[in-house]
């Protein structure tokens, strides 16, 4: 008998492997030329910018900077506030045991601690921790028998099969420039002291051909004016921006999401038509990661015999990770801090960071519940007779949110990610401020599953001593776990002959403890 088998590819998905390092860097920074003597800092930001990201056999290799925004006093007027720039260059690496650079690799970081010590009026030592986290998916290609054909009465049992894989990866960068104006009510700028950009009512749409995104990115500008050194005004711009990624939607595509982030590119003051300085130059960096996931279906033939012949197979298995669910929710929040300030002074809010650490999740039943903390950082600005000064504080806040489930794996592995987006002050007074933002919630949901498949068919003819030793008739009763298919292979017939000879209409009717007649094909 001729036995064709028809095959196709697939790709399936490695669980991924995850590394989380703290990496400590420090540098000693020279106070620029033409800048006072220091004498306290008042306070440090710093933003990790990666150039490139390399990934080798065991380990992942990263390149960068932290680039570093200070405020300090000087010796000789310790009421006026100066800035000074800095970076702290970063060239490290990550030991991952079996990455290499045909995985796909995810690589987060984010600043855990900057700390400092002054080593004389022109040297500052700073030291950053670092929290980096690396994640690595792997894949194997293989194929399956998806189809058997041959010359005769070949007995095939076919089982579909659903694999949700990542699709495409995009990444598209759009510039903004935008000329800021100080109002006329506001003094002129001597020096810009620091800056902080948000993206605002962010909108993202998927059409059948590209993803479009816009918004606006609200610019906060702390500034030491022109016409007394001691004096510091925050002032707010927003700008909007819009942009588009082209990518056609596939028929598979089953999940997609894009976030968007922004990078300060520079910041420069510039005159007016009037010559005084009331234009700061403002460009900046809008960048959208985009991300697809595909559903490929298959029916696999998972067994197979044929009634007069002997059939050898062999089996593979293979383990791999599939994404079964993607949920998102986002919910509107209210949350109340103290401050401590004095009746006299006047405080102005700077920036505001809800940073969400998800601690605790479990999935019981169909609800995801994610616990964890909201680390909420608040910069303003302390305005009093003797002089101004700029505090942070930090409020420790929980969170729970629950989430609905549709499927729920045996095995789940889940892949939290939790933002916070539109923050807002709702109301102030000298001993509170309540803050009002959108907590968005996104969960992908793994599930740990094994494919079981085959990869050869061997088929030759029983003797007929084996066609001799089946019964002519049996009176069969149905055990626990029968099915049609399973007594059809061991009495050497056909699903169809067992369902003709007892009006069976449908296969999965089959009771336990019924009672079936199956009879002997006399040929084959």
């Amino acid at each position: 008998m001729s036995v064709e088998l028809i095959k196709k590819p697939i790709t399936l998905d490695e669980m991924t492997k995850k590394e989380s390092v703290q990496v400590i860097k420090e540098r000693d920074l020279i106070v620029p030329d033409g800048k006072p003597d220091m004498q306290s800092v008042v306070q440090i930001d710093g933003r990790i910018n990666m150039d490139q990201i390399d990934v080798t056999q065991d380990r992942v290799m990263y390149r960068g900077k932290v680039d570093l925004c200070i405020l300090y006093r000087a010796v000789n007027n310790s009421k006026c506030i100066y800035t000074m720039k800095g970076s702290i260059p970063i060239e490290d690496f990550v030991i991952m045991d079996g990455v290499n650079r045909d995985q796909r690799v995810d690589f987060d970081y984010e600043i855990e601690h900057i700390s400092n010590s002054i080593l004389n009026e022109r040297k500052l030592n700073v030291k950053v921790i670092m929290q980096v986290d690396v994640g690595a998916t792997g894949s194997k290609d293989t194929t399956v028998i998806t189809e058997v054909r041959a010359d005769g009465p070949i007995q095939t049992r076919e089982e579909p099969i659903e694999i949700v894989s990542l699709g495409h990866e995009k990444e598209e960068k759009v510039i903004v420039k935008e000329d800021l104006t100080i109002a006329q009510n506001k003094p002129c700028i001597g020096e810009i002291l620091k800056s902080n950009m948000q993206i605002k009512e962010d909108q993202v749409k998927r059409t059948d051909n590209e993803i479009k995104f816009n918004g606006m990115i609200e610019v906060t500008t702390m500034y030491r004016v022109a016409e007394s050194d001691e004096g510091i005004e925050i002032v707010t711009h927003r700008v909007p921006f819009e942009g588009s990624i082209e990518n056609m939607k596939g028929e598979n595509e089953v999940f997609w999401d894009c976030s968007l982030s922004v990078t300060p590119s520079y910041m420069q003051v510039a005159p007016d038509y009037d010559g005084e300085d009331r234009i700061i130059e403002c460009e900046c960096m809008v960048t959208a990661n985009y991300n697809t996931y595909n559903k490929c279906s298959y029916d696999t033939v998972s067994d197979i015999y044929c009634p007069g012949k002997n059939v050898k197979t062999k089996e593979k298995s293979l383990d791999y990770m599939n994404l079964v669910d993607r949920i998102e929710i986002t919910m509107p929040k209210k949350e109340s801090m103290a401050i401590e300030d004095k009746p006299e002074n006047t405080m102005e809010v700077f920036s505001i960071n809800v940073k969400p650490i998800v601690e605790e999740k479990s999935l019981v039943n169909d609800k995801l519940t994610l616990r964890g903390i909201l680390e909420i950082t608040t910069v303003f600005l302390v305005k009093s007779e003797e002089n101004n000064t700029i505090d942070t504080a930090v409020n420790i806040v929980p969170f729970i949110q629950e989430m609905d489930v549709k499927k729920v794996p045996e095995k789940a592995y889940i892949d939290p990610v939790v933002r916070a987006k539109d923050v807002n002050i709702y109301a102030q007074t000298k001993r509170e401020l309540v803050i009002e933002y959108l907590l968005d919630c996104m969960a992908e949901i793994y599930g740990q599953d094994r494919l079981n498949v085959l990869e050869e068919i061997d088929i030759d003819d029983m003797t007929k001593e084996q066609i001799d030793n089946y019964p002519s008739m049996t009176v069969y009763q149905v055990k626990k776990g029968d099915t049609l298919w399973s007594l059809a292979k061991r009495f050497n017939t056909t699903v169809k002959e067992i369902q003709d000879i007892n009006d069976i209409d449908i296969p999965e009717n089959l009771r336990e403890g019924q009672k079936i007649i199956i009879l002997k094909k006399v040929k084959f």
